[in-house]
């Protein structure tokens, strides 16, 4: 009985051992090439999108995190010096650009920000939207024209 016990017992501590062993906690580990990104199972995340708690972060091909301005599959994102995605309007390098809430995607056309409507570029916002308006005069008549929109 003494030695079923034992034995019952080295078993339970050698797979423990085991399965310690081949076991990784997933986080961000930081090599002399740059962030990397390992998975529960030990291996690295590549050419993907992680999500760790709120953020997103982005790892190439070559298993690094990406930080500055990313393209892919068309369409353009930017990451901080710390690797998270942007989202909202963003200022970079005097430029100001618009990364869809949800997706992180850069946003082109016209959106509203800030009590206004302004047009993104590429190349960043091109300024307040101008809208035409029609108003009557004092006289009755209508008249009408371009304004530059004001923040509220």
């Amino acid at each position: 009985m003494k030695h079923k016990f034992l034995f019952g017992a080295a078993l339970a501590l050698s797979l423990s051992a085991l399965q310690a062993a081949s076991c990784f906690a997933a986080g961000f580990v930081t090599t002399p090439q740059g962030v990397k990104y390992q998975w529960g199972d030990g291996s690295y995340c590549y050419n993907n999108w992680v999500q760790v708690r709120d953020p997103w972060f982005y790892f190439g091909n070559d298993q690094l995190m990406r930080t500055g301005w990313i393209q892919r599959d068309n369409t353009w994102y930017f990451a901080a010096d710390t690797g998270e995605l942007q989202a909202g309007a963003v200022k970079i390098n005097g430029n100001v650009y618009y990364f869809d809430k949800q997706t992180c995607k850069m946003i082109t056309g016209y959106q509203p920000y800030d009590f206004d409507i302004y047009e993104f570029t590429e190349n960043g916002t091109v300024g307040k939207t101008p809208y035409i308006f029609t108003e009557w005069n004092s006289d009755g008549t209508l008249r009408s024209g371009v304004r530059e929109r004001s923040v509220r």
